[in-house]
């Protein structure tokens, strides 16, 4: 009996032994399986962890189940020994793929070791200038792992040194495509096969595309679209910088420069292209050539013209050569009826067009659909430009034969007799948008050399035209007119390179204010002269001075105060019939004697300078320059107002109030409708 309760004792003994490593083992199990689903968390939830963390939650159900057998009260879903079974079944399968992802894991961290070494050996070889940027503490990792590779530092330091390098690496190329797209002119960057590997802003902008929609596409099927490349194969090319110019169908003209670039084994990479759009270059330069052409083409005119002793013929050499020189396609001069219809009857025509006779120029009417350039130029007295024939719809009917003849842009001229409109003369251009104020300007003195020559044909030597200051022989004037070509010819030559295009206001001016204050027809024509010529004097000045935004320095003030001196120098060799050099000379100087060069006051100045003086401060402040904005005539009113006495001649302030005030005088850069009309020349 005692031996039983022993052995009772022991059982009862054993058995709570076993409750106690149930229940530990229950324990252990849950809090293992509470820190795999902390690490699933941590690891970003990787199969591995996944799969361990279920197979112990498993484990501890399994366990706990055999805690409840061996305490006997188990019951239920746990009495069934197919439930139990799957449950252990699961454990194992799950902890079978739990080590198979182990290995797998293990297996990426070798691979991750070796590139680790790898990354360490560049940065071992890296520069020093790459520590540029770094922290203490990233310089001092950096260090350790030169000095012992991983082993310097812990797996963990170093995989988070080189996870802030790759940040650094990403950073380096925003900074880099913003530093690209900074870039204002199209960047583009090519391999061998002339692929897009990379664009700037601007180039994407021009494209109209995306980087995507560009990637990987030939550069010529997207900017520019040439269809071919602009240069040889890149890869044969050598090192040397292409540079060529790149016309478009669009009119566009860039400067193309290519940059290949090469490894530091001397293999070709890629190559980095530039298009530096220089459009307006092209036509400024265009536009010189032009203006120096035409001013050939007018002397010749002129002093072919005046070989001729009668009208017919002097009109149709007129033509000949202005059409021969290749500048024109076309000129035409007729003379206006005073009968019913408005007939405009053709002198003379040359160009490549049909008969003169066909031209619908035959009505000098500028109202309906029959109004032509020439009409409007006569009907009103001014020059007429139009620098779009096939598409100004107020010449409907004459823009159809315009493009039959492919004529694309006029100037027509008035001619006077005295103050009289008898007839006009056209110019055309198979190009639009062909003629310059410079050109305008000289085709202006050239319309009115023909009507001044017609009148001495038809007045005879002793008709006084009212323009030269004296009565003048027709061969005295044929001189003049020579001379006054000259002077031309160098003013706006000069002009063309360094002048400003507000010059030509600044005679427009000079002469409504010379009209308005009585004087002559001779000296009003002889003011706008001296105004398209004033600032001649300044091709001897440093155009960088001339450009320079802000405070001049004394030496540069002392440069451009010598542009009168300069400017009479030039035309002081011109024996002319008015007094250009003189006005030229004194068109700084103020009724105070505060001008230069010489300090000149009241009388002492010329009053064609005092025109001119008080002109040109209006054009300098009303109409905008490189300097300055336009301000407008009130503003550039109330400046000379306060300069009415001191600065300048009181009576020229006068008259130009009165112009612009009272009489609503208002000249415009863009057009010619408000230029005075062209004394008879």
């Amino acid at each position: 009996m005692h031996l039983v309760a022993q052995t009772q004792e022991k059982g009862d003994a054993m058995h709570v032994t076993e409750i106690v490593l149930h229940s530990t083992s229950i324990i252990v199990v849950v809090i293992a399986a509470i820190l795999a689903l902390q690490l699933i968390r941590l690891s970003g939830k990787t199969n591995t962890w996944i799969y361990l963390a279920a197979g112990i939650l498993l484990l501890a159900i399994a366990s706990f189940e055999q805690y409840l057998e061996h305490s006997g009260i188990s019951a239920g879903l746990f009495t069934n020994h197919i439930f139990i079974d799957a449950l252990r079944l699961g454990t194992s399968v799950l902890m079978l793929a739990a080590v198979i992802s182990g290995v797998s894991i293990f297996r990426e961290r070798k691979m991750g070791l070796e590139l680790l070494d790898k990354q360490i050996q560049r940065l071992q070889h890296a520069p020093p200038e790459s520590e540029i940027g770094m922290t203490d503490s990233e310089r001092a990792t950096r260090q350790a792992l030169i000095r012992s590779g991983r082993h310097g530092v812990s797996v963990v330091t170093a995989l988070q040194y080189l996870r802030d390098e790759e940040q650094r690496i990403i950073q380096t190329l925003k900074d880099w495509q913003a530093t690209f797209d900074a870039i204002t002119i199209p960047v583009f960057v090519y391999d061998r096969s002339y692929h897009l590997i990379r664009a700037n802003r601007a180039y994407l902008e021009r494209a109209g595309a995306t980087m995507k929609e560009i990637m990987g596409k030939p550069y010529f099927d997207v900017f520019p679209k040439l269809g071919r490349p602009i240069i040889d194969p890149p890869q044969n090319a050598g090192r040397d910088i292409a540079d060529s110019e790149v016309r478009l169908p669009t009119g566009e003209v860039f400067i193309s420069k290519n940059y290949p670039i090469y490894s530091e084994n001397n293999e070709y990479r890629h190559t980095l292209h530039t298009l530096q759009e220089v459009t307006l270059v092209k036509q400024a330069e265009k536009s010189i050539r032009r203006v120096r052409l035409s001013l050939k083409v007018v002397a010749n005119c002129i002093r072919e013209m005046l070989k001729e002793n009668n009208e017919p013929q002097m009109l149709h050499t007129l033509c000949k050569v202005a059409v021969n020189s290749g500048l024109y396609r076309a000129v035409w001069i007729g003379r206006a009826e005073q009968d019913d219809k408005k007939t405009l009857r053709p002198l003379a025509f040359q160009g490549h067009s049909q008969d003169p006779g066909q031209l619908p120029d035959s009505t000098w009417d500028d109202t309906g659909d029959s109004r032509t350039p020439t009409g409007v130029a006569i009907s009103t007295g001014k020059t007429c430009v139009v620098q779009d024939l096939m598409h100004d719809s107020k010449f409907s009917i004459f823009r159809r034969f315009a493009a039959k003849n492919h004529l694309a842009s006029a100037v027509s001229l008035p001619l006077f007799q005295d103050e009289t409109v008898w007839g006009g003369m056209t110019f055309y251009s198979d190009e639009p948008s062909a003629f310059s104020d410079e050109e305008i300007d000289a085709l202006e003195i050239l319309s009115a050399s023909v009507a001044f020559s017609i009148t001495e044909l038809h007045s005879g030597p002793d008709h006084k035209t009212g323009l030269l200051p004296t009565t003048q022989s027709f061969g005295q004037s044929k001189a003049h007119l020579e001379k006054i070509i000259v002077a031309l010819e160098t003013a706006i030559e000069a002009r063309s390179d360094y002048g400003a295009p507000n010059q030509r206001l600044v005679g427009e001016i000079g002469m409504a204010i010379a009209m308005e204050m009585g004087l002559t027809h001779a000296q009003a024509y002889g003011v706008r002269l001296a105004g398209i010529v004033h600032d001649v004097g300044e091709i001897h000045v440093p155009q960088d001075i001339l450009r320079k935004i802000g405070e001049l320095t004394p030496d540069e003030y002392a440069q451009i105060k010598s542009h009168p001196q300069a400017g009479y120098d030039i035309l002081s060799k011109l024996d002319l019939p008015w007094p250009l050099a003189q006005t030229v000379l004194q068109h700084h100087e103020r009724m105070n004697g505060s001008g230069y060069p010489n300090g000149l006051s009241g009388d002492q100045i010329l009053l064609e300078a005092r025109i001119i003086a008080v002109a040109d401060t209006i054009v300098a402040i009303a109409y905008q320059s490189q300097n300055h904005p336009h301000l407008g005539i009130p503003a550039a009113l109330v400046e000379v107002e306060k300069g009415k006495g001191t600065l300048f001649d009181p009576a020229v302030v006068e008259a130009a109030v009165r112009l612009f005030q009272e009489k609503g005088y208002q000249p415009t850069p863009e057009s010619h409708s408000q230029v005075p009309a062209p004394m008879t020349l």
